[in-house]
C-alpha cells in the first residue's frame, strides 16, 4: 500500500526534475556498438559546466594522478566508461539542480555539501574496503537525500512540519517523514532514482542508506552509503537537516570489512577531499 503511495506522488508531479541532457544522451552513446571515445567525449562538451567539472575533479586529489590531465577525451581513456558515466551523473544532477531556492527553512548549499561529504566518505570506505568499483559508491553517496528534494519542492507545507518536529524532538528526519508524511526520504528518492532508470545498485543505496529497507539484501555499496552518511554528518560536512549524528550499525562495520583502526585515515583523508570538491562544485 505505501509503495503504492509514493508511485502515485512520483507520478502524479508534473514537473518532476529529469535526469540532465548530457547524462541521457551520454548513457544512450554508451548502449551503441559503434560509439567512439571522441563522440563521448563531445557529448559531454555540450554541458561545459559539467565538462569542466569533471577535469577539476579529474586533477584532485580524489585521483591523485602524478600529471595533469588536460582533456576529456584522455580522462575518459585513464578512468573508463563507467566512471566517467558516474561522474557526468553526479556533476550534472547537482549543477541542475543546486540553484533551486527553497523557503520552508531547509538550506540548500548545506544540503549539497552534506552529500558531497557522504559521496567522498562512501568513496574512501569502498576503496579501503577493495570494493571493485568505488565510483558507484561516489554516486550512491551524493544522491543519497535526493528524496529531500522531491519533499522540499513537491510537499513544502509538510516538510516544513517535518524540519520543526526533527529541530525540536531531535529524531531522524526519516522517521519524522514516517510520522508526518506517511513516507521517507529514502523511499521517493529511491522511487525517483528507479523512474530515472539508474543502476539498480544506486537505487539500492539511495533505499537503504538509512538501514529502513528490510526488503533490499545488505550489499558492501550500501553499507559504505550508511556509514558515510554517519561519518559526514560527524565531522560536520554540511547537513541535511538532521540534528544528531546518526549511529552507524555494528552489522554494516561487519559487511564493509574495514577495521576500526582504519577509521583515522578515512576521516582525514575525508576531510581533506571534501574541502577541495566543495571548491570544485562551487559551493
Amino acid at each position: 500500500m505505501k509503495s503504492n503511495k509514493i508511485a502515485g506522488i512520483i507520478n502524479s508531479i508534473d514537473k518532476l526534475p529529469t535526469l540532465p541532457s548530457v547524462y541521457v544522451k551520454l548513457s544512450h552513446l554508451l548502449d551503441a556498438p559503434d560509439s567512439t571515445i571522441k563522440m563521448i567525449s563531445n557529448v559531454i562538451s555540450e554541458d561545459q559546466a559539467t565538462a569542466a567539472t569533471i577535469l577539476k575533479l579529474v586533477n584532485s586529489a580524489l585521483y591523485g594522478f602524478p600529471e595533469k590531465i588536460g582533456n576529456l577525451q584522455r580522462a575518459i581513456v585513464i578512468l573508463g566508461l563507467n566512471e566517467i558515466k558516474n561522474l557526468v551523473l553526479a556533476t550534472s544532477v547537482l549543477e541542475t539542480t543546486k540553484q533551486f531556492k527553497y523557503d520552508c527553512g531547509f538550506d540548500m548549499e548545506e544540503f549539497w555539501r552534506h552529500s558531497i561529504g557522504c559521496a567522498v566518505s562512501a568513496r574512501i570506505l569502498a576503496e579501503t574496503a577493495y570494493l571493485k568499483r568505488p565510483e558507484d559508491v561516489f554516486a550512491g553517496g551524493l544522491l543519497h537525500d535526493i528524496g529531500k528534494l522531491i519533499h522540499v519542492t513537491y510537499l513544502r507545507d509538510e516538510f516544513a512540519g517535518v524540519i520543526k518536529d526533527v529541530e525540536e524532538s531531535g529524531i531522524p528526519m526519516f522517521e519524522s517523514e514516517e510520522k508526518i508524511l506517511g513516507f521517507s526520504h529514502p523511499q521517493t528518492g529511491s522511487a525517483l532514482a528507479e523512474k530515472w532508470g539508474l543502476a539498480r545498485e544506486t537505487i539500492d543505496m539511495i533505499a537503504c542508506h538509512h538501514l529502513s529497507d528490510n526488503t533490499i539484501t545488505m550489499t558492501k555499496e550500501i553499507a559504505a552509503v550508511h556509514i558515510g552518511n554517519t561519518i559526514c554528518t560527524a565531522l560536520r560536512m554540511g547537513s541535511g537537516g538532521e540534528k544528531r549524528v546518526p549511529v552507524a550499525n555494528q552489522e554494516v562495520w561487519e559487511i564493509l570489512g574495514i577495521e576500526l583502526s582504519s577509521m583515522e585515515y578515512v576521516m582525514t583523508r575525508a576531510m581533506k577531499l571534501f574541502e577541495e570538491s566543495i571548491s570544485i562544485f562551487g559551493l
